[in-house]
């Protein structure tokens, strides 16, 4: 099992894209007291945008372009899986054909939107069970509730495949 691809929803890419960027600002904000000068005042941090290219080579690669649109055309919130780093919720903003079409190659780019509107404060670890909502896997569930996938996966022996969670299945937390 390869835990270093990139994944959103159901959708797991053939092979990495050839670049990914990731940009995350705080909001930061300077406020002018009269008398005393100026004082920064932090927000928070703002949305993570995922970016990058990508090219899919060999027989089919339009098909896999075309499966790749499909999920875009979807639209809505859905984990995104980057490698190295733990899921988050996020948007498919943009996918774009980049540079010649050829028959063996199709390059794109993409772009991803961290998705803040969808909160889940009100998931915490006081249950003892997770429903498993699409695009879910054990490492996203561990994460959201600060619980060590191996701690989830003693406790959930019936699980075939940390990956590929069934929608709706019950996942005990404790």
């Amino acid at each position: 099992m390869n835990l270093n691809v990139m994944k959103f929803k159901d959708y797991i890419w053939p092979h990495n894209p050839s670049t990914l960027e990731i940009a995350v600002r705080r909001d930061i904000k300077e406020v002018m007291i009269p008398f005393r000068g100026s004082m920064m005042q932090d927000y928070g941090r703002e949305k993570r945008v995922v970016s990058g290219r990508g090219q899919f080579f060999g027989e089919g690669c339009a098909d896999q372009y075309g499966t790749l649109f499909s999920v875009f055309k979807q639209g809505g919130s859905g984990y995104l899986s980057l490698p190295g780093l733990e899921s988050f919720l996020a948007v498919f903003k943009a996918l774009e054909l980049t540079g010649t079409y050829l028959p063996n190659s199709v390059s794109y780019s993409f772009e991803f939107w961290e998705d803040l509107t969808q909160s889940t404060a009100n998931m915490t670890a006081q249950e003892d069970f997770y429903t498993v909502l699409e695009g879910d896997t054990l490492w996203s569930i561990a994460a959201r509730f600060e619980v060590p996938v191996e701690q989830l996966l003693s406790l959930n022996r019936n699980i075939k495949s940390p990956n590929q969670l069934e929608l709706g299945e019950r996942v005990r937390l404790r």
